[in-house]
């Protein structure tokens, strides 16, 4: 893991890598032949061999993926990976494409694994996983908006593999040829059939969504309203397929093939189907680290029973990052990877600890069951703090009441749903187990509701940087194994250093904000986004799209959430509706707000006007044809900013017509997000891409 991350921050060092792999494998060599180094030596060799391993295969990972799409036009070939699902405005599916044809870009990618976004009039129902199709158009290299606090699509698309998108009218693609029945293809297929199978048993949408990506990780029906209850309780880790989901699986499968465990050839036998169902299950769900690293545990569990030796250990876990890491060393960015990981570590470290002090043993099984799921969960969630706190900035207060209820459902989901696919045959018998699970998984998703209504149920944590959170880790561990070995002057100190680093963190965090008043100009294609700030309790957001079109919160809430900001008020349609109150006015599609004067244009309608406005500056968004020349005689100023909704012919032009009259253009399709403070002289735009 060192030897990733220093690769990632310290570039191609290739030679170096090499010299340090071949000194440590020739060190760890001599210790074995020659006793007289030292004991520590293999254990230093072993460290830097490790070291420089990683850093040698991450070098070659990011070598190998360094070329990007032209973004030109041209024809490409794709292979569809999964079937196509109807979501939202535009439906997204994964595909392996090929250029077909000569690119005009020297050295410009000629193949990966890219989305493809097909708008929603399309119709879809005729493609599945593993057709072929020929489409014109552009595929462009992944990148961000820019907005502050947005989701980083550029690293997630990265992490996953996925080196561009691109974007699909009706007219631009069509079937190539008969369906291509790859091994992942045929998995998908045999995916969407089970998921078929669910929603022919009649369920409500919420309960098939749920099923579904309990049993086969097929999360794209889930609705937002479940994701949110689940993340706030703490059971989100039920909707990701993990460790809990293959253990349940690893439990059934042993009740079903129960009768061959006398003899040590036919428990070989056993434990190799059993894994066989473990492995496809595995592809079923798409090789998401977190269940590839629940396999290969269980893979290892099981040789380690056959020849009788302990397999549940941390070398076994330590064994099975280094193979991932290896295969794929951009894991180690995926947040999937970093909870699985550390919550199995704090498991295995702290879970029997805890038990002691529960007194797992002392009550009774039942006592005992609960006693070790308490300690279970409360390893994972003080292993996995760090990670949630930087990435989410909630902790769900009801976890372990969340857990109790939820760990012993999925079991009987799980044991239910392969009845259910058992019982095919015999309509009346699937249909009754039909009506159980949704009786089950209705009462969990009712019980997970309540929870989420109780006072507190997810506390809202300060913001905190990677470097905090991974002091944070590292404290909190220090603090275990202090508390675990006695040690309470060093257990003193280490929560001492957690407060300060926090405390450091929130007041830097504080202080490094802007002050109100002022005003962002969002990234946003769908429409104009213009936030102007009093506060965090009081700010306004200005489009000139009508409040059923307006589609604003998905590049503004990140950033009103981040900041802990009360919703603004809309202000729809500016150009044509006036507004006023003590803080702003909006006359016309003239924005007053603390001195500043923004004029808003998405039609010709200025070219009516008769005044001579002067501006601060000048707010173009689509609908905006006019002349830059002519509208600076009529508004003048030295600042014009140019929305993402405006055409690309459009931007082109006017960003001309802007440096022939010596005006300051910000096309914000390129710059990202930016913000005018209102509290000093002149006007300075500044960049808001990676803020907060």
């Amino acid at each position: 893991m060192a030897g990733i991350a220093f690769s990632y921050f310290c570039g191609n060092c290739m030679p170096l890598y090499l010299s340090l792999l071949v000194v440590g494998s020739s060190v760890m060599l001599l210790s074995l032949l020659w006793q007289r180094l030292p004991a520590y030596a293999f254990g230093v060799a072993l460290m830097l061999s490790l070291f420089s391993l990683g850093a040698t295969v991450a070098t070659l990972d990011n070598d190998s993926d360094s070329q990007n799409w032209s973004g030109e036009k041209g024809c490409f070939e794709a292979l569809l990976l999964e079937t196509p699902h109807v979501a939202g405005k535009a439906t997204r599916v994964t595909a392996e494409v090929t250029r077909v044809g000569r690119d005009s870009v020297a050295r410009a990618r000629r193949n990966g694994r890219v989305y493809l976004y097909f708008a929603n009039n399309v119709s879809l129902e005729s493609l599945s996983a593993g057709d072929k199709l020929l489409f014109e158009g552009r595929v462009e290299p992944p990148s961000n908006a820019g907005n502050p606090a947005e989701f980083d699509v550029a690293h997630y698309m990265f992490v996953n593999g996925i080196t561009g998108t691109a974007y699909l009218a009706e007219q631009q693609w069509r079937l190539s040829g008969p369906a291509d029945d790859t091994f992942t293809t045929t998995v998908q297929r045999w995916r969407d059939k089970i998921v078929e199978i669910y929603a022919s048993m009649g369920f409500g949408k919420d309960v098939a969504s749920v099923l579904s990506a309990l049993t086969v990780g097929e999360k794209r029906d889930l609705s937002q309203e479940i994701r949110d209850v689940y993340a706030a309780v703490g059971a989100s880790h039920v909707l990701a397929l993990s460790g809990l989901h293959l253990g349940i699986l690893y439990m059934v499968l042993s009740l079903l093939l129960p009768l061959l465990v006398q003899i040590r050839v036919l428990r070989g036998v056993r434990e190799l189907l059993i894994l066989s169902f473990l492995w496809l299950f595995v592809a079923m769900a798409g090789f998401t680290p977190s269940v590839v690293r629940a396999a290969l545990l269980f893979s290892l569990m099981s040789v380690a029973r056959l020849i009788r030796r302990d397999g549940s250990s941390l070398n076994s876990l330590a064994l099975a990052a280094v193979v991932m890491l290896v295969v794929s060393p951009r894991l180690l960015h995926d947040i999937g990877f970093q909870l699985s990981f550390s919550a199995v570590f704090a498991i295995l470290l702290l879970s029997d600890t805890i038990s002691r002090l529960l007194r797992a043993d002392k009550y009774g099984p039942a006592y005992k069951y609960f006693a070790s799921l308490i300690a279970v969960s409360f390893a994972a969630q003080i292993g996995t703090l760090p990670f949630v706190w930087y990435y989410f900035g909630t902790f769900p207060l009801y976890f372990l009441l969340t857990n109790i209820i939820v760990v012993p459902a999925a079991f009987l989901i799980m044991l239910l749903a392969v009845v259910l696919l058992l019982s095919t045959p015999l309509a009346i018998v699937q249909h009754f187990v039909a009506w159980l699970l949704d009786a089950l998984i209705s009462c969990v998703n009712f019980l997970l509701r309540g929870i989420e209504s109780l006072p507190c149920s997810s506390l809202q944590l300060p913001a905190i940087g990677a470097a905090t959170a991974f002091s944070v880790g590292a404290i909190l561990l220090i603090c275990l194994y202090a508390i675990m070995n006695r040690h309470r002057v060093a257990a003193v100190a280490a929560m001492l250093s957690a407060f300060a680093v926090v405390g450091y963190n929130v007041y830097v965090s504080w202080a490094d904000e802007y002050d109100a008043p002022y005003i962002i100009f969002f990234n946003s294609r769908s429409c104009p986004a213009m936030q102007a700030v009093v506060s965090k309790e009081q700010s306004y957001m200005f489009t000139t799209y009508p409040a059923n079109d307006a589609d604003y919160d998905r590049v503004a809430a990140p950033y009103w959430k981040k900041r802990r900001m009360a919703q603004p008020m809309p202000v729809m349609e500016c150009c044509y509706n006036d507004y006023g109150d003590a803080s702003v006015v909006n006359d016309n599609g003239l924005v007053q707000f603390y001195g500043r004067r923004i004029k808003v244009l998405a039609d010709e309608h200025w070219v009516n006007d008769s005044i001579i406005e002067p501006v601060d500056c000048i707010y173009l968004c689509r609908g905006f044809l006019g002349s830059i020349k002519d509208l600076l005689l009529i508004y003048p100023t030295r600042n014009i900013v140019l929305d993402a909704t405006l055409y690309k012919n459009s931007r082109v032009r006017i960003l001309r017509e802007s440096a022939q009259a010596g005006v300051n253009a910000v096309d914000l399709s390129q710059r990202g997000a930016v913000m005018l403070p209102c509290r000093i002289g002149g006007t300075q735009f500044v960049d808001m891409r990676g803020k907060y």
